[in-house]
């Protein structure tokens, strides 16, 4: 599979459960959505939808590397530290971008996402809370 970030190949992260598929150039990162749902879930983190978010419409994300449908981007956060993640309409599957440079197996990619939406739904407590 090749990155939706970069277009160069990816490479498999196996694990226990889960194949996580990481660009070795961009840093890019890729899961499959029921990966990502059992993930969360196991770090006692809410679904994706319960994560909220706002499609950004204007965002030019590329394709999902599965199915070739353009991808749909999500913000969370705010303006000084945002954060986003694209998804794919068909599959759910889900592209974080260059944020996982250290991520070198499955286990430290696992806790780079954890990270990821724990952040994204701390962002997202703050702003029901104004």
């Amino acid at each position: 599979m090749n990155c939706p970030g970069c277009s160069v190949e990816m490479t498999d992260l196996e694990g226990d459960h889960e194949t996580l598929r990481k660009c070795g150039d961009c840093g890019g990162l890729w899961i499959d959505v029921s990966d990502l749902r059992r993930i969360l879930l196991h770090n006692n983190l809410p679904g994706l939808e319960q994560l909220g978010g706002k499609v950004d419409a204007e965002a030019l994300t590329g394709q999902c590397p599965d199915c070739q449908v353009d991808f749909v981007r999500i913000d969370g956060g705010d303006r000084t530290h945002p954060l986003h993640y694209d998804t794919c309409e068909s599959c759910g599957g889900i592209f974080l971008e260059s944020e996982f440079a250290d991520a070198a197996d499955a286990k430290a990619a696992e806790q780079e996402i954890v990270t990821f939406f724990r952040n994204f739904d701390a962002k997202r407590k703050a702003k029901a809370a104004i």
